[in-house]
């Protein structure tokens, strides 16, 4: 296990600048809900899901090939073929990126009409466009230096450039929602100035790069499956915010991007325990002990849960108070919208490490057969509910997908490693949680107090029942917990070992 503990200590690195990374972008988002009117909040999420939706045209997944075969020609000292990949990327890239560059600058005023039917869109939606060319340069360093195993570096880019967009917009705050997309320009241009430094000691520019018909196939027979799968998560990403700004208001798709966002908060603790799973997964199907593999599938699959419900009865129980508190009272009819999506988190999360199991068993392929049925059911039901029911519909979509997709990956996994869900502790926990949830809800209209000071007290007597019902029903064990430690998740461990057995 000891590269799985190698492993840990990177992904914990890694993990600490990601999470850091989720707290700026969220706090810009507070601060432009603070600073910028409902609508053109609203109009600014609008026309950054429809850039969104073409990163596709920017990445094609060749950025992934670099992280792949980087290390190999490190390993075989081959620097001439990093530089002729790299040269191949970038051309590749740019050649793409100015196509649709150009298609935007030609045909603006027709989306802007058709789509975002306002004038400012329009200088918004040319001003993030062009973000696009100098937002190629670093995201290919920061694969290169992915590649090189330059993980602190790596790691730093996504940091430096949503806190320099952060403070640009504060700077450009008086232009409104353009000096906002002026301040992704510009954080974009910074960013890569500020890494190409980093990029050019590594001294590839000392190599010849020599573009041979082996390079390029290689480069591009391993990007067209991650450009494929990649096309299924823009969907699921960035489709429901450009249904709901085509059929409804920039009104909604301002709530919808205030509760979506909140509730994707929980997937930090999908992301770290799946940032674990894989390597073991992996090792411990290359060994061969499957019964190993179906042991920690159930128990980070609790665990998980287990952690995730406190925050679920937080945002569930009180989402007016949260976007009241985060927001401004503008946000509030987003309440209902962020309740489903909390639901949704749950199934995604379990679907996060179920598709962290087929990938560790080396079957991606099913992931994008799985991501593709999620996509469609997803884009399908925004069409068929959002026209009626706003982005309460939309948020039912993302949960019934989410359930597709749990679903599915139960289904594969079951058949290739004999894996089920363990329902008898989910049940457990979960009972806990909507009791915890139902008792808030029964006491609040007797609770006399300010709203934060209710809120407190109602939240503490919600946690304290859901941790003395998890503690008596015995949802998680001490060989839970010892399984938990023995795969290098010690903060985890004892974290459960004060809540759940500390007496």
């Amino acid at each position: 296990m000891s590269q799985i503990k190698n492993a840990m200590k990177n992904s914990y690195f890694v993990l600490t600048l990601s999470i850091f990374s989720i707290f700026v972008g969220y706090l810009f988002r507070i601060f432009l809900s603070r600073s910028l009117s409902i609508e053109d909040f609203g109009l600014f999420y609008a026309v950054g899901a429809f850039i969104g939706l073409f990163t596709l045209v920017r990445y094609l997944g060749l950025n992934s090939a670099l992280v792949k075969y980087i290390p190999e020609f490190l390993v075989k000292n081959e620097k001439n073929k990093i530089k002729t990949s790299i040269f191949i990327v970038f051309v590749i890239q740019i050649l793409t990126v100015l196509v649709f560059t150009c298609l935007i600058l030609v045909f603006h005023n027709s989306i802007t009409l058709s789509l975002f039917k306002s004038n400012i869109a329009d200088t918004v939606l040319i001003l993030m466009t062009l973000s696009f060319l100098p937002s190629l340069f670093f995201v290919i360093f920061q694969s290169v230096f992915q590649g090189y195993q330059k993980l602190k570096t790596y790691a730093l880019v996504e940091p430096v450039r949503i806190s320099l967009t952060f403070l640009f917009s504060i700077l450009l705050i008086s232009m409104g929602v353009v000096g906002v997309a002026f301040a992704y320009l510009v954080a974009a241009i910074l960013t890569t100035l500020v890494f190409f430094y980093s990029f050019y000691k590594l001294d590839i520019f000392a190599a010849k790069a020599k573009i041979t018909s082996g390079i390029l196939k290689k480069i591009l027979k391993f990007s067209m499956p991650v450009f494929v799968s990649s096309i299924a998560v823009f969907i699921i990403t960035y489709t429901d915010t450009i249904i709901i700004t085509f059929y409804r208001s920039f009104e909604e798709v301002a709530l919808y991007q205030v509760a979506m966002p909140t509730s994707q908060l929980l997937l930090i603790f999908s992301g770290a325990i799946a940032a674990v799973a894989f390597p073991l997964i992996s090792e411990l199907h290359t060994r061969k002990k499957f019964g190993e593999i179906q042991k920690s599938i159930s128990v980070i699959i609790t665990v998980l849960v287990f952690l995730i419900l406190p925050f679920v009865i937080l945002l569930v129980s009180f989402p007016e108070v949260i976007i009241k508190f985060l927001f401004s009272d503008s946000f509030l009819p987003a309440a209902i919208t962020l309740q489903v999506l909390t639901v949704s988190m749950i199934f995604y999360s379990i679907f996060t490490v179920l598709q962290t199991t087929l990938d560790g068993i080396g079957r991606p392929f099913i992931n994008t057969k799985i991501l593709f049925l999620m996509a469609v059911a997803n884009l399908i039901l925004n069409i068929a509910l959002v026209p009626t029911y706003g982005i309460i519909g939309s948020a039912f979509a993302s949960l019934t997908a989410y359930l597709i997709g749990v679903a599915v990956g139960l289904s594969f996994v079951r058949k290739l490693l004999n894996v089920s869900l363990p329902l008898y502790k989910l049940v457990k926990v979960s009972a806990g949680a909507v009791i915890s949830i139902g008792i808030i809800f029964i006491l609040r209209p007797y609770v006399y107090l300010p709203i934060y000071q209710q809120f407190v007290v109602l939240l503490v007597i919600g946690w304290v029942f859901y941790l003395a019902f998890v503690i008596f029903s015995k949802a998680i064990t001490k060989e839970d917990i010892g399984f938990i430690e023995s795969i290098h998740m010690p903060k985890i461990a004892k974290i459960l070992t004060k809540l759940v057995f500390r007496r």
